[in-house]
């Protein structure tokens, strides 16, 4: 039977996390629907260990240099046999309930090619959540398009195997901005989404994160030119571009379907708390 959505995990020397971030996609509600396919880049550590322990889950993988982690994920994506795509970065991991909610947003709204979700942010030393993103509940088709900002978090995004074969694959020149890039791409194209209403993704912050910013961490200096610079030419190369008006109108979507008091009881009564008490991560090792 073929997959409704098919998972690629990047990873390179992330055995530490690795593990929780198969477990959070295997323990899915609907994952005998899925395929889960791991792209590692020769790692050193016990990856190569910790997947073959959860062989017998994963569709396809492979351990071999590459040339980082958007080549990774086109290769993953090439053995891919979803109808819908994504992928999980592994050090992070998806919540409960995330693809069965996924599936849902498709089905109700068939004319959708991507879909995107909610996510929180979690410090790796205590598990506290110091993030609780909300996007709009409801972003109709007709106020979608190049013009209107991206709701989107992150890679928080299923999309549509026909969409990436159109649009192409993951910019492997893109190092940092490899995520809004192709969103843009989609937006630029035509593509429709549909909103997941359900946190789908944890992303977790620690010390060796690649963008992540928390605390007294920070990117230096030389990577945020870098992130600076690709952003600059994704929206060139895209032709991706913002109008004010169009951010009139999707910010009084926002108040009128209460996602923006949505987001802010989040950020004053979810920020702060334990990541386990809050969402039942019992098969997870977080």
């Amino acid at each position: 039977m073929k997959p409704v959505i098919s998972i690629v995990i990047a990873n390179y020397n992330y055995g530490r996390f690795l593990e929780s971030a198969i477990k959070s996609v295997v323990a899915q509600n609907g994952f005998e629907r899925c395929e889960l396919i791991i792209v590692d880049g020769g790692s050193t550590d016990n990856s190569v260990e910790i997947i073959k322990k959860y062989a017998t889950k994963i569709s396809w993988w492979c351990s071999e240099k590459d040339g980082g982690q958007s080549e990774a994920f086109n290769k993953g994506f090439a053995h891919a046999r979803g109808k819908y795509l994504t992928w999980l970065n592994a050090d992070d991991i998806y919540l409960p309930g995330a693809l069965k909610a996924v599936e849902k947003a498709f089905e109700r709204c068939p004319g959708a090619d991507w879909a995107t979700c909610n996510f929180i942010r979690f410090r790796q030393c205590d598990k506290r959540i110091i993030e609780a993103a909300w996007g709009p509940h409801w972003v109709p088709f007709a106020f979608q398009g190049n013009g209107y900002p991206l709701a989107i978090f992150g890679p928080t995004v299923f999309w549509s195997r026909a969409a990436y074969d159109k649009v192409g694959p993951i910019d492997e020149t893109l190092h940092y901005t490899m995520d809004p890039d192709y969103w843009r791409r989609l937006t630029v194209a035509g593509y429709k989404f549909v909103r997941v209403n359900h946190d789908c993704w944890a992303f977790r912050m620690h010390d060796e994160s690649k963008t992540a910013e928390f605390d007294d961490h920070a990117r230096t200096t030389e990577r945020k030119a870098r992130m600076q610079e690709e952003t600059r030419l994704s929206i060139e190369r895209s032709g991706y571009r913002v109008k004010r008006g169009c951010v009139a109108i999707r910010a009084f979507l926002r108040f009128v379907d209460g996602s923006l008091v949505r987001r802010l009881w989040r950020r004053w009564f979810l920020v702060g708390k334990n990541l386990e008490s809050v969402y039942d991560l019992k098969t997870e090792e977080v």
